[in-house]
């Protein structure tokens, strides 16, 4: 618990530096340049400072607080989020279109107040494209070829939910709109891939009957996320249970009399409890590898040989939201072999979601929110 506490307030420095530091940016670019005074030069500057530090003092600070107010302001403040994202890129991009005109002998965007009203135009219509597309929730549909599948099990379908984020943001109502999506796919077996809930903790209680709505064939399965811990693991997996979802907790099942299901819990669990999540392969001790085997597991850190080696017909995964802010998905890219979609190689298939839900920012750019229906078929 030591350790965690010293990577927390390392990952909070960290934050508050580089998102202060992009809130110094678009002053000194976009305010600053026009050259205000008096109650409104005070005003803008005062938000400013609210903006920015309203946001990691919700989120990390004070935590487990809720009330109509708090709800406001977390609003506010995580759009804010968003929109300064977009300030910034919109900054360095219009001021590389500026030099560049310069160049040429032209000095239209010279104007501090052009330039200002330019970019703010731009990151607000990204801001609200971002907010529409948060909350249109597709279905991404993909067939899955498994050579060990039984034949009674040819065509058996799968819905997978990703990194919903129960919290400030996300409360009962969203959830609902997942569960009525999902039964009208009328899938055979449904799995939650980790981080239902978010860190807060808060609004757990809105999951229960939303979830004990979920309908298949063969039940609704759940690994943990690293959210799940941030929250604390014993009440997440407490509301999870009863809202009717079996948590797999490092260990595998058999369901559909032939399909062998593993979860592992996320390595955040290391960091936040100490304890030591075992590796996968004594997880999967006594599966049966000439049947399949499909495998739940939240952060997409696993390798294609080791899933191979191992015998892993089909690992679902979700935490990288594709980035869910362009152009962050590059950035996932540079961090996860497998960041996001579909990946494959002999009898191996990875799927990693975008995720149904948002975290931080309720803003998807080029990232849309997705349930995953998959079907199996014989290869």
């Amino acid at each position: 618990m030591r350790q965690y506490f010293w990577l927390f307030m390392s990952f909070l420095t960290v934050f508050i530096i580089v998102y202060g530091g992009t809130h110094l940016h678009v002053y000194f670019r976009l305010i600053y340049p026009l050259r205000l005074t008096g109650f409104s030069a005070l005003l803008i500057k005062i938000l400013f400072i609210v903006l920015c530090l309203s946001f990691p003092l919700l989120h990390f600070v004070s935590r487990g607080q809720n009330g109509p107010v708090v709800e406001i302001i977390n609003y506010i403040s995580s759009v804010w989020m968003g929109l300064i994202v977009y300030l910034f890129l919109a900054t360095l991009g219009f001021d590389l279109a500026r030099f560049l005109l310069k160049l040429a002998g032209n000095h239209a965007l010279q104007n501090p107040r052009l330039f200002t009203s330019l970019v703010s135009s731009l990151a607000m219509a990204i801001t609200v494209y971002g907010l529409v597309e948060a909350t249109n929730i597709g279905i991404t549909r993909i067939t899955v070829k498994i050579p060990a599948l039984p034949k009674r099990l040819e065509g058996t379908t799968i819905a997978q939910i990703s990194d919903v984020h129960m919290g400030l943001i996300i409360q009962g109502k969203r959830l609902e709109k997942i569960v009525t999506l999902t039964n009208n796919l009328h899938p055979d077996l449904i799995v939650i891939t980790g981080d239902l809930v978010d860190e807060q903790a808060l609004h757990m209680e809105e999951l229960v009957e939303p979830l004990q709505r979920l309908q298949s064939k063969y039940g609704v399965f759940a690994c943990t996320g690293n959210h799940e811990y941030f929250a604390g693991i014993e009440k997440a997996a407490a509301f999870i249970e009863k809202g009717g979802v079996r948590l797999l907790r490092n260990q595998w099942i058999e369901v559909a009399d032939g399909l062998q299901l593993v979860a592992r819990d996320d390595q955040a669990g290391t960091r936040v409890t100490g304890e030591k999540i075992p590796p996968l392969a004594e997880i999967m001790k006594g599966i049966n590898t000439r049947k399949p085997v499909i495998l739940l597991h939240h952060t997409p850190n696993t390798t294609m040989d080791e899933l191979q080696r191992l015998g892993v017909n089909l690992q679902l995964s979700g935490h990288t939201h594709q980035g869910q802010l362009w152009p962050f998905r590059y950035i996932v890219k540079k961090i996860y072999d497998m960041p996001y979609g579909l990946f494959q190689s002999g009898s191996t298939t990875v799927y990693v979601s975008r995720g149904t839900g948002t975290w931080g920012p309720p803003i998807r750019v080029g990232a849309a929110p997705e349930i995953t229906f998959i079907t199996l078929e014989q290869s």
